[in-house]
């Protein structure tokens, strides 16, 4: 998986909308496959336009990992942002992340329908609630 700095690189290469839309997909491929047993109630997110399942695990030193899954790609490929950013985070830090800011800045919101940034804030509302 990439780290948020080899994520800036990669979308700050992409030259149009059509260019990260592709990036996005191809982010949504590399995300771990998800077990169907975690595809449950609890670990849906609600507020998204595609069904999008999210489960996290402490670590030991306090970090954490997130997994994820959801039926559409492109909201599957912000998934896999969010999660390399969240990744071996702890809840401090990852509560102080300004995700929104990061999608601005890898300039993938401007494109999004207002239902598309909805589930967005939704996914990064779920992430922060883990403090």
């Amino acid at each position: 998986m990439l780290s948020p700095q080899m994520l800036t690189e990669l979308f700050s290469a992409q030259q149009n909308w059509q260019d990260r839309y592709r990036q996005l997909i191809i982010l949504s491929k590399q995300l771990p496959d998800f077990p169907d047993e975690l595809k449950t109630e609890q670990n849906l997110v609600q507020g998204c336009e595609n069904r999008v399942w999210l489960t996290w695990q402490k670590q030991t030193d306090g970090t954490f990992i997130f997994q994820g899954e959801s039926e559409g790609r492109i909201v599957k490929g912000l998934l896999a942002i969010l999660i390399i950013l969240a990744n071996n985070n702890t809840a401090q830090q990852i509560s102080n992340i300004d995700f929104l800011a990061v999608l601005n800045k890898l300039k993938i919101t401007d494109e999004l329908s207002p239902s598309r940034l909805h589930g967005l804030s939704q996914l990064i509302t779920r992430i922060q609630s883990i403090g």
